[in-house]
């Protein structure tokens, strides 16, 4: 690839993540509204230890999706801060980074993703890769996992 071809392809893992992204919200809401509507129409039984072990079941999905949403609202503004056109010269937020080993996309950490067909690695700065890469610029090397690696190019 050339570098407006990495540009372009930057732009599209970038709108790949933040589609994921939304659509997570989407579905951590629908389940959400789905225990909403579940635990309306809980009813009190004479069997009343099964009617509360509902109940709290259903508080405990209830926390673990609110967990969830706020857990990917989070992602969702850290990814809206970056700019895609964004050229990069150094590893930061929205760069995509070219190493031997694959390309990284430095966003969200949402794993290894397919996108155009072409396979890319979305991280964080926080994770151990991010952390190593942080502020390196194209031509150098670092240490990871006890091994050098060289940055191809970073876009």
């Amino acid at each position: 690839m050339n570098e407006n071809e990495y540009l372009k392809f930057k732009v599209e893992i970038n709108t790949y993540c933040l589609d994921i992204l939304g659509d997570r919200l989407t579905t951590i809401k629908a389940n959400l509204d789905s225990l909403m509507d579940a635990k309306r129409n809980e009813t009190k039984s004479s069997a009343g230890d099964k009617y509360e072990t509902g109940r709290a079941m259903i508080q405990n999905e209830e926390e673990l999706y609110k967990r969830q949403g706020a857990e990917t609202r989070k992602t969702l503004d850290q990814m809206l801060r970056i700019d895609p056109d964004k050229s990069c010269s150094t590893v930061e937020p929205g760069a995509l980074v070219i190493l031997p080993s694959g390309h990284f996309y430095v966003g969200a950490g949402m794993g290894k993703l397919e996108v155009n067909g072409k396979n890319c690695f979305a991280i964080s700065l926080s994770s151990p890769m991010g952390q190593a890469l942080k502020g390196k610029t194209a031509g150098t090397t670092f240490s990871f996992q006890e091994k050098e690696i060289l940055i191809l190019n970073i876009y």
